[in-house]
C-alpha cells in the first residue's frame, strides 16, 4: 500500500505545482489583449473557431452539445495575422454557440482591416464590410468559374489559420478529450497559443 500512496501523492504534488505555474506562464506566454499592433498589422485578419470534446457536463448539457460535431465540445476563436501570429484568443464558449454568433459576441474586428474567415461565419459582412467569405452553392444558383476560382484563392489564405489551430492541437491537453476543469480551459488555451507564437518567432509582449 505504502509504494501506491506514494505515486498517487507525487501525482497530486504534480498536478498542484500546474496549478500554481499557470498564472505565472499566463503572464509570460500568453496572448496579450493589450498589446498595441500597428495598422499594417491588422490591414488582413483571418478568423476561425476550433472545438475540443470535453467530459458530459453534470449541467447544462444542451448548451454544450455541438450539432456539427455530435459531442460535448467548447469552443475557441482566434485571430490571426497572414504570417500565421495568433494576436487574440477570445473567451471559450459552449459547443452550441455558432462561429458567427462567437463574433458578435467578442471584440469587432477593426473598420479598416479585411477579415477572411469560412462559411461559418455567413451575415459577417453585414456587420463588416471588408469581409471575404467562401460562395456557397445551392440548387437554384450553382457556382460559377470565378466564384469557385474566388473560394480556392480564400481557401488558401484560410489555410494558415487551420495550420495554426493545427499546431496548437499538436499539445495533448487541447487534442484529446478534455477532462479537467471547465474554468481553467481557456487559461490553458491562450498560453498554449502563446507558446506557439514563440515557437514560430513572435514575441509574446
Amino acid at each position: 500500500m505504502r509504494p501506491r500512496f506514494s505515486l498517487v501523492s507525487s501525482l497530486a504534488l504534480m498536478i498542484l505545482d500546474i496549478q500554481r505555474l499557470e498564472p505565472i506562464l499566463a503572464r509570460v506566454m500568453a496572448i496579450s489583449k493589450t498589446r498595441h499592433l500597428s495598422q499594417e498589422e491588422v490591414e488582413e485578419i483571418i478568423i476561425d473557431a476550433t472545438e475540443q470534446q470535453i467530459e458530459r457536463p453534470k449541467k447544462g448539457q444542451r448548451a454544450f452539445y455541438s450539432g456539427k460535431k455530435k459531442l460535448h465540445t467548447n469552443k475557441t476563436k482566434i485571430r490571426i495575422l497572414p504570417k500565421e501570429r495568433i494576436i487574440h484568443v477570445f473567451k471559450t464558449k459552449p459547443g452550441a454557440v455558432h462561429d458567427f454568433e462567437l463574433y458578435k459576441k467578442g471584440t469587432p474586428i477593426p473598420k479598416d482591416s479585411t477579415a477572411f474567415a469560412d462559411s461559418g461565419y455567413q451575415g459577417l459582412d453585414k456587420l463588416h464590410i471588408r469581409t471575404e467569405i467562401p460562395f456557397k452553392v445551392s440548387r437554384n444558383k450553382p457556382l460559377d468559374k470565378e466564384d469557385k476560382a474566388y473560394n480556392r484563392a480564400l481557401s488558401r489564405i484560410r489555410s494558415k489559420v487551420e495550420n495554426v489551430l493545427r499546431q496548437i492541437k499538436i499539445f495533448g491537453i487541447l487534442s484529446d478529450r478534455y477532462r479537467n476543469k471547465n474554468k481553467h480551459y481557456n487559461l490553458k488555451f491562450n498560453i498554449i497559443a502563446g507558446i506557439v507564437n514563440f515557437k514560430n518567432g513572435f514575441s509574446t509582449i
